[in-house]
């Protein structure tokens, strides 16, 4: 599917893609982590504090342009309806997401 307008799909939509996005990237760094963290356990390293600040860092700033992007550059055209409408989903399908993988973690923990 080519989406050659970001225009054409609603803010139910485009909350929901964006909210994937997200909840894709946090399991990528999670795991990313959860690979690194045995190479940080073998060395006396000071390396370990510096690695999770700046990856925490950068994962914000990577984070906030997924969530605030599109809802930012619609509030900057004086859209507000629309911009806070985005918002709005975007919050509601990424808490869906929340609920949905501490129900996961549950379910496996028992």
């Amino acid at each position: 599917m080519k989406i050659k307008n970001l225009e054409n799909l609603g803010p139910k939509y485009l909350g929901f893609i964006q909210a994937s996005v997200l909840f894709l990237y946090i399991f990528l760094v999670t795991s990313f982590m959860n690979g690194i963290t045995p190479l940080f356990q073998k060395a006396d390293s000071a390396l370990a504090p510096l690695v999770f600040i700046m990856l925490f860092v950068i994962s914000a700033v990577i984070s906030a342009s997924m969530v605030l992007g599109r809802a930012g550059y619609l509030f900057w055209e004086k859209r507000y309806a629309e911009a806070f409408g985005l918002l709005k989903w975007t919050i509601s399908w990424s808490i869906l997401y929340f609920v949905f993988a501490i129900l996961i973690v549950s379910a496996v923990s028992y």
